[in-house]
């Protein structure tokens, strides 16, 4: 369950996230600088299965994943396929990873992916059948919710084009306060959501440009402000293969 949003600037982009989780699991630990063949990275890390649902690598490429349907018992966490994927260089490597991947062990789930100079790539798995978006703009922002998944993308869809009229323009402020609204009332469907098992537990700001990857993380909704942490690490070029 999550909200996530983006913009494009030059030489890189901001991306916004906010995860929704029920009020059981256990919280997750803060981003750490890790390594997957070779390749930094920052994430935080699932307090339960030990995954991430968003993490950016030293090359400027950010993995960010919304769950589908809930996770029956026995099948893997949607949340380990990040750090296996994370090690890509760019959104092409990624895609090839979850084409050759065996998704029958995971739930439905949709994850971003975003890069420099390039327009977001969406990738589905329904449980029975992939795909996957090259353009994904116009899919922005994305949601998920088990409580209704349909109604909270169409409140938040709505809550964003409220505000996007009220300014008119898409900016990196717009999508701050995007992410601590609740539109007409706090609860379920907003995009800081609230409800009696569930509720907004982490907000993750990425900021790439052309020098530096920079993770800014709060374990609260956005609307409590509590003050994020911030982490950050060189942006280093992609080697190309001849």
């Amino acid at each position: 369950m999550c909200t996530i949003s983006w913009l494009h600037q030059p030489d890189g982009y901001t991306l916004f996230c906010n995860r929704d989780e029920k009020k059981t699991r256990l919280p997750a630990s803060p981003p750490v600088l890790n390594a997957s063949d070779g390749t930094q990275y920052l994430a935080p890390v699932d307090g339960n299965h030990g995954g991430t649902w968003i993490a950016v690598n030293e090359f400027g490429l950010t993995l960010c994943l919304l769950n589908g349907k809930p996770r029956p018992a026995g099948s893997r966490s949607r949340g380990l396929l990040l750090p296996e994927w994370i090690a890509s260089s760019d959104a092409a490597s990624v895609l090839g990873a979850f084409t050759r991947a065996n998704l029958s062990v995971y739930s439905p789930f949709t994850a971003v992916v975003l890069e420099p100079g390039r327009p977001a790539l969406v990738l589905r798995w329904d449980g029975a059948k992939r795909s996957s978006l090259d353009d994904g703009e116009a899919c922005m922002p994305l949601t998920s919710s088990s409580f209704d998944a349909a109604g909270a993308q169409v409140h938040r869809r709505m809550e964003f084009r409220r505000l996007l009229a009220q300014t008119g323009r898409l900016d990196n402020q717009l999508l701050r306060v995007f992410h601590s609204s609740h539109g007409s009332a706090l609860g379920p469907l907003s995009a800081c959501m609230h409800r009696e098992d569930a509720e907004t537990v982490s907000f993750t700001r990425v900021t790439v440009d052309a020098q530096a990857i920079r993770m800014d993380y709060s374990p609260s909704a956005p609307c409590k402000r509590v003050p994020s942490t911030h982490y950050e690490m060189t942006r280093v070029a992609a080697c190309l293969s001849l």
